[in-house]
C-alpha cells in the first residue's frame, strides 16, 4: 500500500488546503448542515400539520431561507478568500453540478410528456448536487 492511501480520506481531499480555506470551508460546511436540518424539520412541521398558514407557518418556512442565506454567506467568503488552486476546484465543480442539472431539467420535462413519472425541483436539485461532488472529486484527482 502506498503512503497516499494510508493517509485518512479527510487529508487525502483537503491536505493542500491553506489553514484559512479549510476554516472556512468547514463555516460553509457548517452553515450548510444547519439549513439541511432547518430544511427537514420545517418540511416535517408543515407536512405534519403541526403549523398552521398563520405567523407560525411563515416563520416555520422561513426559517430555510435565512439560514440558507448564512450558508451562501459562508460558501461566498470561502470562495472570495480560497487560494486559486481550491477556487479552480470548486468553480470546476459548480460548473458541472449547474450544467449537467440544467439540462437534465430541461431534458426530462420532454420525457415526462411521453410518460416518465413526474420529477420536480428536488429531482434536480439532488442531480446537482450530486455531480457537484463528482466534479469535486475529479478536481482533487486532477490536483492532487
Amino acid at each position: 500500500m502506498n503512503e497516499e492511501n494510508k493517509r485518512p480520506m479527510l487529508d487525502r481531499l483537503c491536505g493542500d488546503m491553506t489553514e484559512s480555506d479549510r476554516r472556512n470551508l468547514n463555516r460553509a460546511n457548517l452553515w450548510l448542515a444547519l439549513w439541511l436540518v432547518s430544511f427537514a424539520a420545517s418540511t416535517f412541521l408543515i407536512k405534519g400539520d403541526v403549523v398552521s398558514s398563520g405567523l407560525a407557518g411563515w416563520i416555520v418556512a422561513a426559517a430555510p431561507l435565512v439560514v440558507g442565506l448564512g450558508a451562501m454567506l459562508a460558501y461566498g467568503r470561502y470562495m472570495h478568500q480560497a487560494d486559486e488552486l481550491q477556487r479552480r476546484i470548486q468553480l470546476q465543480a459548480l460548473a458541472l453540478g449547474f450544467g449537467v442539472a440544467f439540462f437534465f431539467g430541461f431534458g426530462y420535462r420532454l420525457l415526462e410528456k411521453v410518460g416518465a413519472p413526474a420529477a420536480d425541483i428536488s429531482d434536480v436539485s439532488m442531480v446537482m448536487a450530486f455531480f457537484y461532488f463528482v466534479g469535486l472529486w475529479i478536481g482533487r484527482r486532477r490536483y492532487a
